[in-house]
């Protein structure tokens, strides 16, 4: 590994010790740069679903930002980062993400339709498929291929510390709660990665998904040197020497989507709104109190001085009729009573 001894002049650019800049692959665009090779994809697919020599990935082919041709709102077009067919008839998706928000999980599911969507669409039309009987394809009308959505997060999205990857699928609820949940079809699966705990799980380089998903998370500079093949020319088409300038800059003007930004700037927006209304509410909330307790003491003091004095007033009319009842001039009765 190099040390990165020099400041990127941008942050999706790292120096190494003698000077070679290099593309952080962490971001959609350099991501994709890092991907637009079939043996790179291939090798980061059977990494990250840890295939076996049966059931391994052979060949495939790949598409960056397949447009899905769904209705959207808005008439915005959905696209899918890293789209992958496999000879098999195995659909993928691959998306690099920076920043998760509040409706990050439902964007996963959205994404996933999407892919189960676009996934059928092009199995009813493959030379597999297309080459069944006329019978059998009626039969297999409503079957499904196997799509997998593949998350690589760069912020902890996973609740548990203790792991960096998992596998959501399909359950039963009832099985679940008695403890006996297999998914119940595999045919539709998300592979959730936390690089963040990744880092912290994983030191080192000891198998190729580590090699695939610290030059991911951390680039070119913190991978060890290599004579592989395919990781050295992973490597080789991160160097920003190999790109033509007009490429890097609109690379530049790609580099970030817009959506997401605008998200995480509303979000930003209405939790500053909402905090500002809840600190005038609760300050408004104590003035009025403080204004209420005040206003209250008064008409208390005043309530309770009025029913002194109607107490007070009964009484000396109750004494004066008791005075007059025994025949004591009102001269007599004016006089006791203005006595203190």
């Amino acid at each position: 590994m190099s040390a990165n001894t020099n400041q990127p002049t941008k942050k999706y650019i790292v120096t190494n010790e003698q000077g070679e800049e290099f593309l952080l692959p962490k971001y959609a665009a350099t991501f994709r740069i890092l991907m637009d090779d079939k043996d790179t994809i291939r090798d980061v697919l059977n990494s990250l679903l840890q295939l076996d020599h049966d059931h391994e990935i052979t060949d495939l082919e790949y598409e960056f930002e397949k447009p899905i041709d769904i209705f959207m709102p808005e008439n915005d077009p959905a696209r899918l980062d890293v789209w992958v067919h496999t000879r098999d008839n195995r659909y993928l998706n691959i998306e690099m993400q920076n920043r998760v928000h509040a409706f990050f999980f439902d964007r996963l599911q959205l994404y996933n339709s999407y892919l189960t969507l676009r996934g059928k669409y092009e199995f009813n039309r493959s030379p597999y498929f297309q080459g069944l009987s006329e019978e059998e394809r009626k039969y297999r009308y409503y079957e499904l291929p196997e799509t997998v959505s593949i998350w690589l997060c760069n912020n902890s999205v996973l609740r548990s510390k203790d792991i960096y990857k998992d596998v959501w699928s399909t359950y039963s609820e009832y099985e679940v709660k008695s403890g006996n949940a297999l998914p119940i079809s595999r045919k539709n699966r998300y592979i959730v990665v936390d690089l963040p705990n990744f880092l912290q799980l994983r030191k080192g380089v000891k198998t190729r998904e580590d090699f695939w998903l610290r030059l991911i998370s951390r680039g070119p500079l913190q991978v060890p040197e290599t004579e592989d093949p395919i990781f050295a020319n992973a490597l080789d088409r991160l160097r920003v020497s190999r790109m033509n300038p007009e490429l890097l800059k609109a690379l530049e003007a790609n580099m970030f989507d817009h959506h997401e930004y605008e998200v995480l700037e509303a979000e930003a927006f209405l939790k500053g709104q909402a905090r500002g209304l809840a600190s005038g509410m609760e300050k408004g909330l104590a003035q009025g109190m403080e204004k209420g307790m005040a206003q209250g003491m008064a008409q208390g003091m005043e309530k309770g001085a009025q029913q002194e004095r109607e107490k007070n007033d009964a009484l000396t009319t109750k004494r004066a009729d008791y005075l007059r009842s025994q025949n004591v001039p009102d001269s007599v009765i004016a006089a006791m009573l203005a006595l203190k």
